[in-house]
């Protein structure tokens, strides 16, 4: 190993493989990953289920498709280095990184740019402060996912979630498909904090129902969880007397949130924003420390991987660029009514070549509005939206004319609509008088709203694309999912091999085909794609690995 490199990366997730490969696809002629687990992939290893890389493949895969195909381009880049099993310690302001590994002892590597790509972690129930008895049987629902996907443990058999982000309601799905009885979903907000499609295709479409403005306010159980006690909550969030309901359950998930893992940021000295808890960065992912990046949710929590990979190549091209000049003019970009916060929060004129992604999310969920950016009390900027919600990330693009228009005040983007709404008014799925039905598309993170009429030869409107008018035909005439689980890998340092089927399945053969996979044991040698059990229940799907083993 080198004592210097060009670009450090800190963190091999997806985040860090994006930035790796692109610092060195810029000229980087030094570049070293580091990551802390034993192998590359960070979080995507866990994330069986599909919806991955509709945006940057231009395919549905699931997480761990989604990693290998990074991981699979990296010995075409003979600058790149990866250390697995190296735990940062520290960053200095110099852009000295503190590690140890447990062959090459405590380090210290110095570089000409750091981009940091830590990713995030949960909230767990010491941040909520739920009231009641410490038994077992309480998981976070990223915590669930470990010990179903990789370890291939069962968590418990009646399972409360806490919380409607989306590892939740993709575990509520998961659980359910392994044979527990998941009870509820639980949201102390008055709308569900993940996507909606997640919403449609994890829980309406097992039953499962979901409860808005309701929270926990007590644990019972000796040495496993034995019950739950539900209220809901005001405008306030404060539990309503007289609401309590008790639950019988052996299992707690908790899906409250995630952080952006930030200590080693703090340690550096970087700004800090309060409104994302990641650094406060420039349109190209530099903090406030030159030559230091940060990107992927360690700068804000995503909804989507493929936004993180976006936003990593341009971290990763700008680290292997980075020359620091003191620009003459800085634009702030703010958030304004009905905006929670931006990223990025600062632009440099000078760096911006056609166009500035910004990237925001909503305080409230909102039916027809117009986003708005403002310089002073002059809109330069208006985007029309149908839908807007907290649990979806929202994107705009200004050009860079529009910067220019700007007066030395901070740009604000806010949300200009009359049509406010509460997540309980939202129905995913109804059947109109005339014939039409109205249901949320699942088949990207869009989650388009499509009429279907059925009397006039399935007409499908309100779709962007073609495969949502593809979907809601399907949809209303024999309904169809893809099925993600794992198998028993035998023997082998990985418990669990992840498999999904090659095409959708009808729905009322989902629990068969997943009878399929309780007894069996594979071992090695697999390859990604492989067929692990063909011709599913007649179906003419297959179970196909995922990930080589």
């Amino acid at each position: 190993m080198k004592n210097k490199y060009d670009v450090i990366v800190v963190g091999g997730g997806p985040a860090g493989l994006a930035a790796g490969i692109s610092a060195a696809e810029q000229g980087a002629k030094s570049v070293l990953i580091l990551e802390r687990n034993d192998t590359l992939g960070g979080i995507l290893n866990q994330c069986i289920h599909n919806g991955f890389g509709l945006h940057h493949f231009k395919e549905e895969m699931t997480g761990p498709e989604y990693a290998q195909r990074f991981i699979e381009q990296l010995p075409k880049y003979p600058a790149i280095e990866v250390l697995t099993g190296a735990m940062v310690l520290n960053i200095s302001p110099e852009k000295i990184v503190y590690a140890i590994h447990a062959e090459n002892g405590y380090m210290q590597l110095a570089a000409n740019a750091v981009v940091l790509s830590m990713g995030c972690r949960e909230r767990t129930r010491g941040a909520i402060g739920i009231p009641g008895t410490r038994p077992s049987g309480i998981f976070t629902a990223g915590a669930a996912q470990l010990y179903m996907n990789i370890e291939g443990f069962t968590v418990g058999k009646r399972i409360v979630i806490l919380g409607s982000g989306d590892i939740g309601l993709i575990m509520a799905r998961r659980l359910t498909l392994e044979g527990a009885k998941v009870l509820g979903v639980y949201e102390v907000l008055p709308y569900s904090s993940g996507l909606t499609r997640n919403i449609v295709q994890c829980l309406e479409d097992y039953g499962i129902p979901l409860y808005l403005s309701h929270t926990i306010t007590d644990i019972r159980g000796k040495k496993r969880v034995e019950q739950v006690v539900i209220q809901q909550v005001d405008e306030q969030r404060k539990p309503i007397s007289g609401t309590e309901q008790v639950i019988d359950c052996d299992t707690l998930l908790l899906s409250v949130g995630l952080i952006p893992e930030n200590e080693l940021s703090r340690q550096a000295g970087l700004e800090i924003s309060p409104r994302t808890s990641g650094p406060v960065v420039y349109e190209n992912m530099e903090t406030s420390i030159p030559g230091i990046f940060a990107c992927g949710n360690v700068a804000h929590v995503h909804d989507l991987v493929d936004f993180v990979t976006a936003e990593s190549i341009r971290a990763g091209s700008a680290a292997a660029k980075y020359v620091y000049k003191k620009s003459e003019k800085i634009i702030q970009v703010q958030n304004g009514d009905g905006v929670g916060y931006t990223v990025p929060q600062k632009i440099r004129l000078e760096n911006v070549d056609k166009s500035v992604d910004i990237f925001f999310r909503t305080t409230a969920i909102y039916k027809t509005s117009k986003v708005e950016v403002k310089s002073g009390d002059m809109v330069i900027a208006s985007f029309k939206r149908e839908h807007l919600a907290p649990g979806e990330m929202e994107k705009i693009t200004l050009p860079k004319s529009f910067f220019e228009k700007a007066e030395n005040v901070p740009l604000v983007v806010s949300v200009n609509s009359t049509e406010k709404m509460s997540g309980s008014n939202i129905k995913f799925r109804t059947k109109r008088p005339d014939g039409v039905t109205e249901l949320v598309c699942i088949v990207c993170p869009k989650g388009c709203r499509l009429q279907v009429d059925e009397t006039n030869g399935f007409v499908v409107t309100g779709n962007d694309c073609v495969r949502g008018a593809e979907y809601g035909k399907q949809e209303i005439s024999n309904p169809t999912r893809v099925i993600t689980s794992t198998v028993c890998a035998a023997g082998e340092m990985v418990s669990r091999m992840p498999v999904k089927t090659d095409k959708n399945i009808p729905k009322g053969k989902i629990f068969e085909v997943m009878a399929l996979l309780d007894e069996l044991e594979v071992k090695s040698p697999f390859k990604a794609g492989d067929v692990v059990v063909p011709n599913l229940c007649g179906t003419g799907a297959n179970f196909i690995s995922t990930r080589s083993l």
